[in-house]
């Protein structure tokens, strides 16, 4: 998983993308069972005892923090509040004028 949100980017057409290409792990089996559960648990509120035992222990396995949990959600909020910051259209002209001048 990602470090930090500096680990993110978003393109055009708003699409998240990784800075840097994963690393190709060779417990793949063992992230698609992290990621079905964290769905079953989260998505569908199943808190059945033995999920949320199998849940910890890979989180355990593979090396899951709370820091790399929040990294995601971290770099959303970032962009949430970029977004609401709007331009004027003169503010905007000028920073394309200053572009243009560097």
């Amino acid at each position: 998983m990602a470090e930090n949100e500096n680990d993110f980017y978003v393109d055009e057409y708003g699409e998240i993308h990784r800075n840097s290409e994963p690393q190709r792990l060779e417990n793949d089996a063992l992230w698609r069972e992290y990621q079905q559960l964290e769905y079953e648990i989260f998505s569908h509120n199943d808190k059945s005892p033995e999920k949320l035992a199998r849940f910890q222990e890979l989180e355990k396995q593979l090396g899951i923090t709370q820091q790399k949990k929040n990294a995601f959600l971290n770099a959303k909020n970032k962009l949430r509040a970029n977004a609401q910051q709007t331009m004027s259209v003169t503010q905007i002209l000028s920073a394309a004028q200053q572009k243009e001048n560097e």
